[in-house]
């Protein structure tokens, strides 16, 4: 079977077409797109809806953007490309503690990004990523295998835990309360426990506070234990 070639969004120009020049750019689409995802969520995010954002044609916007796949990864292109990269400070750790802590923060921007999942993009900003994050090992001398796979370790990690923060976010939108009932709602639950059992209501206490700022920077700062453990017995 003759394999079919389609070169990435990356490396191909706009189409060709006849008449004057176009009016719209692919940033132009894809700030709309991102913009539509974070009010309405991906599943709202189309070429009609696009197109109307920007009052064009729909048809216009695929002379720039040929498929929904092209579209995600412009998309999540952007969202990389907001992340606040520090300088390399020659201490790996807290490099790549700020680094985590940057992604995180514009990953909760953008919550729909994680819907997508890590994808192996070569946009710039993701490659502007990748070569920054990477040049964070640069004092220890670590091989580019290492590197990937512990840069790899802590996105995993931020995927994760932003994937635990969706899933509690969707339980409160179908219990159909507002932020402030949803609260109330866990408090009459705990009394309830506490009635029956305190150690139980003590545990579930701890585990409705698994979704907060702390408990990132907590499993963040166990995993970077981690790695720095198996840097030194590398060493």
């Amino acid at each position: 079977m003759a394999k079919t070639e389609r070169k990435l969004i990356w490396f191909r120009e706009p189409r060709g077409r006849r008449g004057p020049k176009p009016t719209l750019s692919r940033d132009q689409i894809t700030e709309a797109a991102v913009e539509l995802a974070d009010a309405e969520g991906l599943e709202a995010v189309s070429m009609r809806r696009i197109a109307s954002r920007l009052d064009a044609g729909a048809t216009s916007l695929y002379w720039h953007v040929s498929s929904k796949d092209d579209l995600h990864e412009l998309m999540v292109d952007a969202v990389i490309g907001e992340i606040e990269l520090p300088e390399p400070s020659g201490e790996w750790r807290a490099d790549l503690r700020r680094i985590a802590l940057s992604s995180y923060a514009t990953l909760s921007k953008h919550r729909w990004l994680v819907l997508l999942g890590i994808q192996p993009g070569l946009g710039p900003n993701t490659r502007r990523y990748g070569d920054v994050a990477l040049r964070v090992f640069d004092p220890i001398g670590l091989d580019l295998s290492t590197r990937t796979n512990v840069l790899a370790a802590v996105n995993n990690y931020s995927f994760g835990f932003l994937h635990r923060e969706i899933a509690w976010e969707q339980l409160r939108e179908r219990s159909g309360l507002n932020e402030e009932q949803w609260r109330a709602r866990l408090q009459d639950y705990l009394e309830e426990a506490a009635e029956q059992d305190r150690s139980v209501a003590e545990q579930m206490a701890e585990r409705f506070g698994l979704v907060s700022r702390e408990s990132f920077e907590f499993g963040l700062d166990r995993l970077l234990d981690g790695i720095a453990g198996h840097v030194s017995r590398r060493s």
